[in-house]
């Protein structure tokens, strides 16, 4: 028979009360994600405060972002790594990304959303601000982990 390996992506549970900076808990996860990221380049985080709507609607945005026409993802051009299209690469065939200039700016992702969707896309608007602004909250504490 044979044998494979499987690689599980550990996960960190924030849902629990115990988490707080400086407590065990804390402790505990700070070095479960430093482990992670140099072991596995991600990890899993439980966090319940992103509406769970919001979290199945961003899945369905992306699907629906890749699936646009190879011509129009192209558009997106950055002279930051990986902040424009990037895909169609024999290395990694089925890689692909696109990024956003600055995320972090209602401008930046109305841009990048008016050029996907030339015609307007409010709901991918809405969900990518909402989804940016909880990755800054996670981004602001955990960055001191690593």
């Amino acid at each position: 028979m044979d044998s494979q390996n499987v690689c599980e992506v550990p996960v960190v549970d924030f849902t629990v009360k115990e988490m707080k900076q400086g407590t065990e808990k804390w402790v505990s996860a700070c070095k479960v994600i430093r482990n992670a990221l140099e072991d596995h380049g991600c990890f899993y985080a439980l966090y319940d405060k992103v509406p769970t709507e919001l979290h199945n609607s961003l899945f369905t945005l992306m699907e629906e972002q890749f699936d646009l026409p190879l011509e129009t993802k192209m558009q997106k051009i950055s002279d930051k790594p990986y902040h424009g299209y990037y895909g169609q690469n024999a290395h990694a065939p089925l890689y692909e990304s696109l990024g956003i200039n600055d995320p972090l700016t209602a401008e930046e992702i109305q841009k990048f959303t008016k050029l996907m969707w030339p015609e307007g896309h409010d709901h991918f608007w809405y969900c990518s601000r909402y989804r940016f602004s909880y990755v800054v909250w996670f981004f602001n504490t955990f960055s001191n982990v690593v």
